[in-house]
């Protein structure tokens, strides 16, 4: 016990010493004195200047504070005249009793109006790695924490930092940012316990895009263990740029608790909600080897939102659709997965409007900005996204849409690998189910293959190419229709049901361009096809052979006896596009009672027909009372001329070739007559002659 008291005792005096010691030194020591000697003291140190252009003030018990007024540190040498930090004001204090225990009491620590300007020049180096005796490449990874051995317990009373200024100037990156009136304080900081945090100021990212940033929550920090976290922390944003509302965009974010473990390398972000433009994005994620191969990977979730106005308050305006209710949804949950090198959602489910995606899709190289998905989508109608049709004014045709461009420029910055399928679907007007396609997309070129689906009761299998990597835009079809009805196809395609049946049809062409206009007008390549057990619908043949009759008879035009249309067993023909016009020497329709052959021109870009039939009547029908008049026509070839339009086509017989044909037909007769007759009269001869 005497042994314990005495020591006390000595304790006691040695601090009554130590007190007394630093009370003489305020007393007697002028700082202001020795500024020369400490701006000597760092020139040597660090080879920079250092500035105290304030007065220096000294505070010995039971604090040691200083107080600097104003004050500046040099920049590293090729970084320019401006110094690398300055100072208006700043106060440290600590006591001195604790650091008898290996306990650091810091007092407040203040800062005013501090400036600091970090930079990397062109060739990569920096001007901070020099004063913690790093090598000055850009990008130095700091120095490793020290253990828990060297890092004594440590307490700050608070810390204040008010319009402070920092800016950053990457010349090898081409790139600028600062962050401006930056305020920075605290409750009481002590390591292993949770304080108060505040964080304020304005971010400028380049030229054109500033966020006012205000983050309030209590923070925990554990040097020793290397753990930090941040709990409830609230992050409130203002983003103004180009293209932004004129008044900024208001973003708030909310954690439950943010927690870093760089010793474990992981981290946890839970309960994260962003609201943003009336939309709400939730998650909760977790890190792993966040300090040398960060990634992220957890549930995330954006409630449905409607996708124009959200775009409206994010100052962009969708452009009017055919279906005004187009954009109204859009939302998705899915897992997110992040990494330095990709951003990738799994167990996707995404909405918009009324269709449903499920699947993954995400970018899957940061680098090569390479998009992958891998989607199962249960409808969607592409048309509602289009430009409304123009309108046509009363009592005129519609009026027709201008040219599409090519996205030449869009094609060109693709870099898509993927796979979309599709349980029903609608593409310029055209309906499809089970659908199935093929994207790849880079370096200019664009390939949507494999693409097949079921149409109109039949299959279709497509290999599409776009091609934009030289100077002119050209797209390549390979496309094939099998067993597929006719009928509804024509009427979604081209508003007409004037033809009937099922068949097939393939086209093989490819087109140069700028436009789709441009391309109808190179279109070349080949088609065929063949529809069988169909009709005409809207052309009643026979009935045009009849009146092509009367009208060559002058006799009066007969009824309609039936419906406007020609039936047929068959129908087949091959053709050559050259320019987008369709030629074809072979087209073959099989009827009951008629056999047409025929050959003319279909011009894709007009939608113009120009064909002529060669009708050959085989047979007179059963039905109709004038069958037995009809049968004249009987061996007849009659001509019949096509034009008009794809939607509404003209079907005449060529009266002029008629004639000609009747014409040619009694030459005929009459050669057969004469021929008859010099035969009977050489046999007559012959039986006088031999006696007969």
């Amino acid at each position: 016990m005497k042994i314990a008291r005495y020591a006390f005792y000595g304790l006691g005096g040695l601090i009554l010493l130590l007190a007394v010691a630093l009370a003489l030194v305020a007393l007697f020591f002028d700082p202001n004195a020795h500024k020369a000697e400490l701006q000597r003291l760092v020139k040597d140190r660090t080879g920079r200047e250092l500035t105290l252009a304030g007065d220096l003030k000294l505070k010995v018990f039971p604090w040691v504070a200083v107080d600097i007024g104003r004050a500046s540190l040099g920049n590293a040498a090729g970084f320019g005249p401006e110094p690398m930090i300055e100072i208006e004001h700043a106060r440290l204090g600590v006591r001195l009793l604790p650091l008898l225990h290996r306990q650091l009491e810091i007092g407040a620590i203040r800062l005013d109006a501090p400036t600091i300007r970090l930079a990397v020049d062109a060739g990569g180096r920096n001007n901070w790695s020099d004063l913690s005796g790093q090598t000055a490449a850009a990008g130095a990874a700091p120095p490793a924490a020290a253990g828990s051995a060297s890092v004594p317990q440590m307490s700050v009373a608070e810390v204040q930092i008010s319009h402070g200024t920092l800016l950053y100037t990457d010349r090898a990156a081409g790139s600028e940012s600062a962050v401006h009136e930056l305020t920075f304080s605290t409750g009481a900081v002590s390591f292993g316990q949770p304080f108060d945090l505040a964080l304020g100021g304005t971010v400028q990212l380049g030229q054109s895009l500033g966020v006012d940033v205000q983050l309030k929550g209590r923070v925990m920090l554990d040097p020793a263990a290397r753990h930090y976290a941040l709990a409830e922390p609230h992050i409130d944003l203002k983003v103004r740029g180009a293209g932004l509302p004129a008044a900024g965009l208001d973003v708030a974010i909310v954690l439950a608790a943010l927690d870093a473990d760089l010793k474990a390398q992981t981290l946890k972000l839970d309960g994260m909600e962003i609201r943003a433009a009336g939309a709400v994005l939730k998650g909760t994620l977790s890190g792993e080897h966040i300090v040398d191969a960060p990634s992220v990977r957890g549930p995330v979730q954006l409630a449905d939102v409607s996708l124009r106005e959200l775009l409206k308050q994010l100052g962009v305006s969708l452009p009017v659709t055919r279906d005004a209710a187009a954009f109204a949804r859009i939302g998705f949950d899915g897992t997110l997965a992040a990494s330095s090198k990709s951003v990738m959602f799994s167990d996707l489910h995404a909405r918009l409007d009324d269709s449903t995606a499920a699947g993954r899709a995400g970018v899957s190289d940061l680098d090569t900005h390479a998009l992958s998905f891998d989607l199962k989508l249960d409808r969607i109608n592409a048309d509602h996204y289009l430009a409304p049709a123009a309108a046509a004014a009363p009592g005129a045709k519609a009026a027709a849409s201008g040219p599409t461009p090519i996205p030449v420029e869009l094609i060109r910055s693709l870099n898509v690998h993927g796979n979309l399928a599709v349980g029903s679907a609608v593409f310029a007007g055209i309906q499809y189910s089970n659908l199935h396609i093929g994207v790849n997309a880079g370096g200019g070129r664009l390939r949507i293959h494999p693409s097949e689906a079921q149409m109109y009761g039949g299959q279709y299998h497509g290999d599409i190419g776009v091609d934009v990597a030289g100077a002119v835009p050209r797209v390549s079809f390979d496309e094939h229709i099998a067993g597929v009805d006719f009928a509804p196809l024509f009427q979604d395609m081209f508003q007409t049901r004037h033809i009937s049946g099922r068949g097939n049809g393939a086209i093989k062409a490819q087109a140069t361009g700028a436009d789709t206009a441009a391309l109808l007008r190179t279109l070349t390549g080949t088609l065929d096809f063949r529809v069988d057990n169909g009709a005409f619908e809207g052309t009643d043949l026979w009935y045009e052979i009849r009146r092509a009759r009367a009208l060559l008879k002058q006799q009066s035009i007969p009824q309609r006896t039936g419906p406007e249309r020609t039936a047929f067993t068959a129908v087949s023909a091959t053709g050559r596009i050259t320019n987008g016009v369709v030629a074809n020497d072979d087209l073959v329709a099989a009827l009951q009672y008629l056999q047409v052959k025929g050959r003319g021109t279909a011009d894709i870009g007009a939608g113009t027909l120009d064909y002529h039939l060669d009708v050959a009547v085989m047979k007179i029908p059963d039905e109709g009372s004038d069958g037995a008049e009809m049968k004249d026509m009987v061996g007849l070839s009659v001509p019949v001329v096509v034009t008009g339009t794809f939607s509404a086509p003209k079907v005449r017989p060529d009266v002029a070739g008629l004639v000609k044909a009747r014409v040619q037909q009694e030459i005929d007769k009459r050669k057969d007559e004469l021929k008859q007759q010099l035969q009977n009269k050489l046999q007559d001869k012959l039986k006088d002659l031999f006696g007969h």
